[in-house]
């Protein structure tokens, strides 16, 4: 886990490449700690730089930028690659020999054996930049789900990549504009969406891509995942009962969870008092459990939310040492603070993964474990209940839409003076179809709210750009399957645009890498089937999968989620109250306003 930086001069302008990837490393420095590097071609168009997190062959050998043998490919690698060993065997198969034991050297030798078919190989998190010295091109690519982060921009004839989007506005010389969608996104959603940054001419490389640059500075993408496609084009499975489809689950979280082991270094697992966390450290065989222990973050500001004590009944009924830890009010403050400070896109997500990444660094921590992706797959979101609800009841309704927008006008600034969330008034008006009920269930603001905070001619003319419901309706107008559009909309909308993001940049500012077992490639397309099987999955069958091994409170426990208390936070920065209604809402806009402070 590191950061990676680089540069392509491909027309040999004159600038200090140097000195522009030494900048970048100091401003990544939190992402590797260990070893940084700079690495350049003998033509001097190329420039690559690194910082090394190590947790994979923990010698200098291993240390990156890397080269090949035989000095023609070079690569700046950021992620783990978990099937490594096997890939490794493979390819000693062939004779290709290897200096070091280490992932990334794997994945330079599969590059040189396979070409860039080898993508379709691995099984892990990744960002990373090869330099083909024997084609004269860079070649980008991204994870499918797009775990790790990759940011471009092309300037001048000189494309630069790096970790983080704040390292690119560090670069001499180069402005960035802000993108008007970009921020009637982040009012929409409470983030940007990907591959959208904040600025007009930064973009992630999408997740699933590959991105080739070629030495007259042309460009080629190619995907090489679809998530849609992959949910799509996926094979039904018939079981017979509810056993052989548990047995089924069983054997593929265990599968994942054994992969997302692999480490030269002790392993700690973020245990909520939630269901996917919970099961992850449920599915540990007693081997791995040498190297790994369990942390629990508590606020202890509402007892019927309380994390810790159901926590500690499902470490200790898995045999596992466990630590809950408190933050307190001072703390608080200044570690939101410094939130806001290493914030490297607007979110009104985060804090949480922030907070427990900090606990665990201070625990001596450098790989922790997340539940992160249970819910899009195994329908844990009111959305997969509530959406189709929602439809049905409004079929019955005459489908008149003025009558829609006189309800949503006249019915929504009372719901907001009783202190009653307003999304209720969209109902008839957003409530008929799966993709306008999604923006219903998961948008921050509706669109005419906004413009109570940015200028009209921005919001037009980025409103305009994003074109959402068009784009939300292209989303799902192949499935035949609600709860698989409802799926896919949560996975590129949530997981991918903010979940994903804001969990990378907040561990990775503790020094911290996160791992995610259900948010992986292999795993995913293997669940399809099953998902669309003859038998309804959800997450009671997470819970019967592991019966033996969980507190009797989680099979009836309301679902809470990985909570924060955004009123009390609001009220601590702030010293303003906030609404319960508005909470969310007063603390999206204080996040915008407080990254705007320390964008650069």
């Amino acid at each position: 886990m590191c950061g990676v930086s680089g540069l392509y001069n491909y027309r040999k302008r004159d600038l200090d490449a140097k000195k522009i990837i030494k900048k970048i490393i100091n401003l990544q420095d939190k992402r590797g700690p260990d070893f940084n590097g700079i690495w350049h071609s003998d033509c001097q168009k190329v420039y690559f730089g690194h910082n090394r997190l190590s947790i994979i062959d923990l010698s200098n050998n291993a240390n990156q930028p890397f080269v090949s043998n035989d000095k023609n490919y070079i690569i700046t690698f950021n992620g783990e690659i978990y099937n490594y060993k096997q890939i490794r065997a493979e390819l000693k198969k062939k004779n290709v020999k290897f200096k070091t034991s280490s992932d990334t050297e794997v994945l330079l030798e599969s590059y040189k054996f396979w070409g860039i078919k080898f993508l379709d190989r691995l099984r892990g998190m990744f960002a990373f930049a090869i330099w083909d010295n024997i084609k004269k091109t860079i070649i980008l690519a991204r994870d499918p789900f797009g775990i790790k982060p990759l940011y471009f921009t092309k300037k001048n004839d000189v494309l630069y990549f790096a970790s983080e989007i704040k390292s690119i506005l560090s670069i001499e010389n180069l402005t960035f504009k802000k993108s008007e969608k970009s921020i009637v996104s982040y009012f929409l959603w409470g983030n940007v969406q990907e591959p959208n940054t904040l600025y007009k001419d930064i973009e992630s490389v999408k997740g699933g891509t590959v991105k080739i640059i070629n030495e007259n500075g042309s460009e080629y993408e190619y995907q090489f995942a679809s998530i849609k496609d992959a949910i799509l084009n996926s094979k039904s499975v018939n079981y017979k009962n509810e056993k052989s489809l548990n047995d089924k689950l069983k054997f593929l979280i265990e599968d994942t969870v054994k992969f997302h082991q692999v480490s030269d270094v002790p392993i700690n697992i973020l245990l909520s008092a939630g269901i996917d966390s919970s099961v992850i450290l449920s599915s540990l065989s007693d081997e791995d459990k040498k190297n790994c222990s369990a942390l629990t973050l508590d606020f202890e500001l509402n007892k019927k939310k309380n994390e810790s004590s159901l926590a500690r009944k499902t470490a200790t009924l898995n045999k596992i040492n466990h630590s809950s830890k408190l933050i307190d009010d001072d703390d608080i403050k200044n570690l939101i603070e410094d939130f806001y400070l290493k914030m490297d896109s607007p979110t009104n997500d985060g804090l949480n993964n922030f907070l427990i990444s900090y606990l665990a660094k201070k625990n001596g921590s450098k790989v922790i474990i997340s539940g992160i992706g249970g819910d899009e797959f195994f329908s844990g979101y009111p959305s997969f209940e509530r959406i189709p609800k929602i439809n049905t009841l409004l079929k019955s309704f005459p489908k008149k839409d003025f009558i829609g927008d006189i309800i949503f006008k006249l019915l929504r600034p009372t719901l907001k003076l009783f202190n009653i969330n307003p999304k209720y008034a969209g109902i008839l008006k957003y409530g008929r179809s799966i993709d306008e009920s999604f923006f219903l269930q998961r948008s921050l603001m509706f669109p005419n709210e906004i413009k109570e905070f940015i200028s009209p001619e921005i919001f037009k003319e980025g409103y305009n750009q994003l074109d959402i419901f068009n784009e939300l309706n292209k989303d799902v107008k192949d499935f035949e399957d609600a709860n698989l559009a409802i799926m896919y909309l949560e996975i590129k909308y949530y997981l991918s645009s903010k979940l994903l993001k804001d969990a990378d940049w907040v561990s990775m500012s503790h020094s911290l890498e996160l791992r995610t077992p259900f948010v992986d490639w292999h795993f995913f397309t293997q669940l399809l089937p099953s998902l669309k099987s003859n038998m309804k999955i959800s997450k009671e069958n997470l819970l019967n999968c592991y019966k033996e091994k969980l507190p009797n409170e989680l099979f009836h426990r309301n679902k809470t989620g990985f909570e924060i208390p955004h009123q009390h936070f609001y009220q601590l920065i702030t010293k303003k109250k906030s609404k319960a209604s508005n909470s969310l809402r007063n603390w999206s806009v204080l996040s915008y306003s407080k990254y705007l402070q320390h964008e650069k």
